[in-house]
């Protein structure tokens, strides 16, 4: 059978569009059954971002990141407890070391009392050195020991009852209590102040003494050191300061009145709004 050129030409170009389809269709990867519908044009699948795929891979870096977070919280939560139960730690025995402080004052307070009772001069200078000491460890005790050493002074040095030219020397427990009183710090002494009327304090050493307020009313003050000494609002009437040295003692508001200042050395005494 003789073929004509135009059918031959015809034949081989049908034969060129069936390899070329063949090739398409072995390359198409076969769709899976059942995943559209007939018609529906194959959807591929949109690629995800870098933006919205770091949350899913950073994901577990982010759950350890927690995790450690929670643990520094944890362990802050723990130093936090320790210092807070060691502050109360602290507390607790220091609360307990001032009571143990307060007892130990108490005790020392009451065998001092006790000892200026005694009848042995040695035991109640004892006693007296032991209330200065006290009053220098426990300000808030100070107000009764200035107490206790005025009625000890007023009690052991009364003036005699007739008055004799004879000069009396003080007794080492009055001059221990005077040095006391003398050299307390007067800011601690709240409500309390010296009580000395009518003692016999002749000849007594309280130079550059504190006596501010001090009641010396009726006292006897003759040829006493009271050079330097503090006596501002002191009261002083009536008292015996006949060849007392008085000089530069600070007599401001003093009551001076009626007082026997007979020989009395007042240089340089300040006797601002002084009563006399």
């Amino acid at each position: 059978m003789t073929v004509t050129p135009r059918r031959s030409g015809r034949v081989a170009r049908l034969q060129r569009v069936a390899r070329r389809r063949t090739r398409t269709v072995s390359r198409r990867v076969p769709a899976p059954i059942g995943s559209r519908s007939p018609g529906q044009r194959r959807h591929t699948p949109a690629l995800m971002s870098p933006a919205v795929q770091q949350p899913v891979v950073a994901a577990p870096a982010d759950r350890w990141t927690r995790i450690q977070q929670a643990a520094g919280t944890l362990a802050a939560l723990g130093t936090l407890a320790v210092i807070v139960f060691t502050w109360l730690s602290i507390q607790q025995v220091d609360n307990e070391h001032a009571l143990t402080r307060e007892g130990q004052v108490t005790d020392r307070y009451n065998a001092a009392v006790g000892n200026i009772g005694d009848d042995s001069l040695e035991v109640r200078l004892g006693g007296i050195y032991a209330l200065q000491r006290i009053m220098e460890d426990s300000p808030r005790d100070q107000p009764s020991i200035v107490n206790v050493l005025s009625t000890y002074i007023r009690n052991h040095a009364k003036k005699p009852e007739q008055d004799t030219d004879g000069r009396k020397e003080l007794t080492s427990d009055i001059k221990a209590a005077l040095t006391a009183l003398g050299n307390r710090n007067p800011d601690h002494d709240s409500t309390a102040f010296i009580d000395l009327d009518s003692a016999d304090l002749q000849g007594v050493y309280l130079h550059d003494a504190n006596l501010r307020l001090a009641y010396l009313g009726d006292a006897d003050l003759r040829d006493a050191d009271l050079g330097d000494a503090d006596l501002r609002g002191a009261n002083l009437g009536s008292a015996d300061l006949r060849d007392a040295n008085l000089r530069k003692a600070d007599l401001r508001d003093a009551n001076l009145r009626k007082a026997d200042l007979r020989g009395a050395d007042l240089d340089g005494a300040d006797l601002t709004d002084a009563k006399r």
